[in-house]
């Protein structure tokens, strides 16, 4: 087995376990730490700090069962391990977040100063061509925003869910976080934390806005009288916080109800904010922005989007298509 400052106490067939049945006590300090540094060093957020380390533990206890020291590894070890993967025929964008996880648990093992070189260093990330997003027509979008039953408290909070996700294009997770002090409704602005704890500003339509006053006033009132007060925007009808599962629900319910055999969730949502924008003649920048995307290239996929939607276009009705 091996300690936090990488010396190897034992060579066991598998990682030493603790009476929980879990991996070592060493082991679970250093990702623990890892997890901080995660936290701390590189502003990840909740949902990236509990991948990567998911993605730690389960390389650690891969390591243990060849009888490798991690602190000791060197890049053919790694390699095995990204082989081991492949041959398992996980995917490749979990393979590419294998790598990220790795590479991230390297650079704090380094900065710890308990290894003096980087293993993962000459790890390339496999290649994996990128899917182009489903994205909805206005009419769809239109049949989906108004599938909720807004006679209902239920439905008229649903129908401010859907609409608050087309009109700002935010996240799930960004959505069941945002508090009720971050939607200016007399500016049309709403105050975003996103990734990496990042700070933006969106802007929001009037359709929008006029769902999420109906719901404050007459649903979510009521629902925080009955329960214990919470600052979120986007409650449960027992007053408390609603979770990304339920939303991923809801955009399920409303597809079925508007007649939809595809599968939809809560980031078409987002794909079609930003390609209706982008097909009406927003810069990618601004999109960009809107979006909270770090890099420039990851909106790029939406030209994509359009490009195969004029593309369609011209097939069906240029003469010498």
């Amino acid at each position: 087995m091996w300690t936090e400052d990488g010396r190897i106490v034992e060579h066991n067939s598998r990682p030493e376990l603790s009476a929980e049945g879990g991996q070592s006590s060493a082991e679970n300090g250093l990702v623990t730490r890892f997890s901080l540094f995660l936290e701390t060093e590189r502003g990840s957020s909740g949902n990236t700090q509990t991948a990567y380390v998911s993605d730690v533990r389960f390389f650690l206890a891969r390591m243990g069962e060849w009888g490798i020291n991690p602190v000791k590894a060197g890049i053919e070890d790694l390699q095995r391990y990204l082989a081991f993967m492949q041959d398992q025929k996980y995917q490749r964008s979990s393979v590419m977040r294998a790598v990220a996880s790795i590479k991230s648990f390297y650079r704090f093992l380094l900065k710890e100063r308990i290894m003096n070189e980087d293993p993962s260093a000459l790890i390339q990330f496999p290649k994996v061509g990128r899917s182009l997003p489903t994205v909805l027509t206005g009419e769809e979008v239109e049949k989906l925003l108004e599938a909720p039953d807004i006679s209902t408290p239920l439905g008229l909070r649903d129908r401010a869910i859907v609409e608050t996700l087309y009109g700002s294009g935010l996240r799930v997770s960004e959505l069941c976080s945002l508090k009720t002090q971050e939607m200016n409704m007399k500016e049309g602005w709403v105050r975003v934390i996103g990734k990496g704890n990042k700070e933006r500003m969106v802007p929001i339509g009037r359709q929008a806005l006029k769902w999420v006053a109906e719901y404050l006033e007459d649903v979510r009132t009521g629902w925080v009288r009955a329960g214990r007060r919470r600052d979120e925007l986007f409650l449960n009808r027992r007053g408390g916080k609603l979770t990304r599962i339920r939303v991923w629900m809801i955009i399920q319910e409303c597809a079925k109800k508007a007649g939809m055999d595809r599968s939809i969730g809560p980031h078409t949502l987002r794909h079609c904010f930003a390609t209706h924008l982008l097909e009406g003649g927003a810069s990618l920048r601004d999109v960009q922005e809107m979006l909270g995307h770090a890099s420039l290239a990851t909106t790029q996929i939406y030209t994509h989007v359009d490009r195969r939607r004029l593309n369609e276009i011209y097939r069906k009705f240029h003469p010498r298509a």
